[in-house]
C-alpha cells in the first residue's frame, strides 16, 4: 500500500540557546531534541520533534522518547496507513502506557506525512484555522530580577513582544512572590507579566499573598501548588484575585473534566507534547471551551518544527484567549529548519506549506546530532 509506513527512524539533537534559562530546578545552557521521520512507502516522509523542559517537569526526556519509539512504536506502526491517525493514537494507548510525549512526537510525523499527501497544512487536517497568527508572550528567565526587567523593556522598545511571564518556583515561596511584584512594577505601564513557578508553591504562602499580586496587576498563576493540589488550586481560584492557570496538572481530557469539576482553574495552559498530540489537545480545548474556560498556547521550547505543530493545532481552536508562549524559535541560538519561524510585533504566523509546513535543514542536523548516546 503506497501510504503504509515503512520505515520510522529517530536521532537526538543538542541546539545551543541565546543565553542561560533559568527553570524551577535547573538552569540550561542548551536545549535538546529528538527527530523523528516517519517514511512513507511512496517516498514522502512525515517529521516530528519530541522535547520537554527536562526529566523533572513529567519524567520523560529525549532518551526515554528515543527508547520507547525505537523499541515499542516503530516495530508496532510499521505497515499502518498513517491516514488513520486517530486509530494509531489509538493503537499506542494501547500497547504503551502514559509516555505522551513520545505519542505527540509519532503524532506529528504522521501529520506532517498525511499532509503531504494531500498538498495541504497539518491545520486543515484538524478542522480548519479559526486565525492566521497567534500572539506570544517571551518568558523571563534571566535568573535576575533587574535583568528581567531591563530584557522585558528592550523586547517592547524594539517592538518584538508586548507581554511576558516569569520563571519562578527556584526559590521559596514568599521570596518567589516578592520578586515577580518587583518585576511587574519595573513593567508597570507597559506591560504585564504572568508566573509560572512550576507548582513549587506551597499553598498557604501563595493565599497570603494573592492581595499583592493582584495589586501588582499580575496576570495569572500558571500551576503555582503541586498538580496534585487541586484542592488548593480550588482555593486560590475561589479568591478571585490573580487568575489561575492549570499547567502540570493538565494533560488528558480526564484532568480538564477533574479541575472543571473541582473549579481549580480559571485557564487552561495546552501543551501538544503533555496531552499526546496535537488531536488530544484540542479535545482539551473543546472541554474547556464547554465550561468558559479561556486557553493559553503553552510551549516545551521546541524548534520551528514542534512550535508549527504547536501553531496549527492551537489555530484552530477559538478559545485561545490568552495567546501563546511559542518562542522557542527565538530562544533557540540556531534551528533545525530552512525556514525558521519568525516572531515580529508579538506575533508569529501559522505555516501554509504542506504538513507542518518547515523544510529540514539536514546539514543542521547533522550539525547538531549527539554522536554518542
Amino acid at each position: 500500500m503506497e501510504h503504509s509506513i515503512r520505515k520510522i527512524s529517530t536521532i537526538i539533537v543538542d541546539v545551543p540557546i541565546k543565553r542561560p534559562h533559568q527553570f524551577a530546578t535547573e538552569i540550561v545552557s542548551t536545549k535538546s531534541m529528538l527527530l523523528v521521520n516517519v517514511e512513507l512507502a511512496n517516498g514522502l516522509v512525515g517529521v516530528g520533534e519530541g522535547t520537554t523542559p527536562g526529566i523533572w517537569w513529567n519524567g520523560e526526556s529525549v532518551e526515554t522518547m528515543k527508547v520507547v519509539i525505537d523499541q515499542y512504536f516503530s516495530p508496532l506502526l510499521e505497515g499502518k496507513d498513517p491516514r488513520y491517525t486517530e486509530q494509531i493514537l489509538e493503537l499506542m494507548d494501547i500497547h504503551v502506557r502514559a509516555n505522551p510525549f513520545a505519542k505527540a512526537t509519532v503524532e506529528m510525523a504522521l501529520y506532517d506525512a498525511v499532509g503531504k499527501v494531500y498538498e495541504v497544512p497539518a491545520y486543515q487536517l484538524l478542522g480548519g484555522l479559526y486565525q492566521e497568527s497567534i500572539e506570544v508572550k517571551w518568558a523571563l528567565a534571566t535568573g535576575d530580577a533587574n535583568g528581567d526587567i531591563e530584557e522585558g523593556k528592550e523586547l517592547i522598545e524594539n517592538n518584538r513582544y508586548k507581554d511576558f511571564k516569569i520563571k519562578a518556583g527556584k526559590y521559596k515561596t514568599a521570596e518567589d512572590a516578592e520578586r515577580a511584584i518587583q518585576i511587574a512594577n519595573g513593567l508597570r505601564g507597559i506591560s504585564s507579566i504572568g508566573i509560572d513557578p512550576n507548582g513549587r508553591w506551597d499553598r498557604l504562602t501563595a493565599i497570603r499573598y494573592m492581595d499583592r499580586l493582584n495589586d501588582a496587576d499580575i496576570d495569572f498563576l500558571e500551576q503555582p501548588l503541586s498538580p496534585l493540589d487541586i484542592e488548593g488550586a480550588s482555593e486560590l481560584s475561589a479568591m478571585r484575585k490573580v487568575p489561575v492557570m492549570a499547567d502540570e496538572g493538565l494533560a488528558t481530557v480526564q484532568d480538564a473534566m477533574r479541575l472543571i469539576s473541582a473549579k481549580a482553574a480559571d485557564i487552561f495552559s495546552l501543551k501538544i507534547h503533555k496531552s499526546g498530540g496535537m488531536r488530544n489537545t484540542i479535545k482539551i480545548a473543546a472541554i474547556a471551551e464547554a465550561a468558559g474556560i479561556p486557553c493559553f498556547g503553552g510551549t516545551s521550547l521546541e524548534s520551528s518544527i514542534g512550535t508549527s505543530a504547536c501553531l496549527h493545532a492551537y489555530g484552530t481552536i477559538r478559545n485561545l484567549q490568552y495567546g501563546s508562549e511559542l518562542f522557542g524559535p527565538q530562544w533557540l541560538a540556531d534551528d533545525l529548519v530552512k525556514n525558521p519561524l519568525v516572531c515580529a510585533e508579538g506575533k508569529v504566523q501559522v505555516p501554509t506549506g504542506p504538513g507542518l509546513g518547515v523544510e529540514l535543514d539536514e546539514e543542521k542536523v547533522e550539525k547538531y546530532r549527539r554522536k554518542s548516546e
